[in-house]
């Protein structure tokens, strides 16, 4: 089955499927997880989509959350992560422009592992301005790499309340998606193919957050978060092994 130009045999296209419903449910409840549920999917089923499809489709995901919650964003730390993320946006971009596809599949797979492995220990450290500005950096690289910009800002605001968190991780992903696809533009990196992919995965991840708004009061955040780190750990060892058997 041709999809957007990529050919996908049914059990594929279903996996690519759920993980974008699943990650939009995750991404309602914590502000997080879009990218940590579908990238491992992509990686097996279509890397060449990484990362700019996955960076379109977080636009739409990421207005709409912010849209629901607007009143609750911390626009302080909204401008701290911004500014940090800004100068990661370029790193990344370059790092994508040096790599081979299996190598970019590779980078992605040992981001999601270290990520999940960070996230499980459970370590929290305390906010400030600076480590905020860190957090940015960090996110802004592997988010326009690997579409894995969450993680680093998961582990910075790890025991925050969701409420207030959601919408202000919102308006970091919709306001620093935009320099990140311009970034991999520039270096030949985003296609219209990955485009064409965005935009329909886009609409799966918007089908889980209207699924998601029915969840967030009903299943606890953590069993949420295990949920989607067993999701992301399993996917990130398979992407592994691809790129390191071909």
């Amino acid at each position: 089955m041709t999809v957007v130009g990529v050919e996908l045999g049914l059990g594929v296209l279903l996996l690519v499927v759920l993980a974008g419903w699943l990650g939009g449910v995750a991404q309602s409840s914590l502000g997080f997880g879009a990218a940590f549920a579908t990238v491992p999917a992509l990686a097996l089923a279509a890397p060449e989509l990484l990362p700019g499809s996955m960076l379109v489709a977080i636009v739409p995901l990421s207005l709409a959350m912010l849209a629901r919650e607007r009143a609750r964003v911390d626009l302080g730390a909204v401008t701290r992560l911004t500014l940090g993320r800004l100068p990661g946006i370029v790193s990344g971009a370059l790092l994508v422009a040096a790599l081979p596809t299996r190598g970019l599949v590779l980078v992605i797979a040992l981001l999601l592992l270290a990520a999940v492995a960070v996230s499980a220990a459970g370590w929290q450290v305390s906010v400030t301005g600076p480590r905020e500005l860190t957090a940015g950096f960090v996110s802004g690289l592997t988010g326009t790499a690997a579409a894995l910009g969450g993680p680093p800002l998961a582990l910075l605001y790890r025991g925050r309340d969701g409420g207030s968190m959601r919408p202000t991780l919102a308006a970091v992903w919709a306001i620093g998606t935009i320099p990140a696809l311009g970034s991999l533009a520039l270096v030949g990196e985003f296609t219209t193919q990955q485009a064409r992919a965005g935009l329909l995965l886009s609409l799966i991840l918007l089908l889980g957050l209207l699924a998601g708004a029915a969840l967030v009061e009903r299943v606890p955040d953590e069993r949420l978060r295990a949920g989607v780190l067993w999701w992301a750990g399993i996917g990130g060892l398979l992407a592994m092994a691809r790129a390191l058997l071909g």
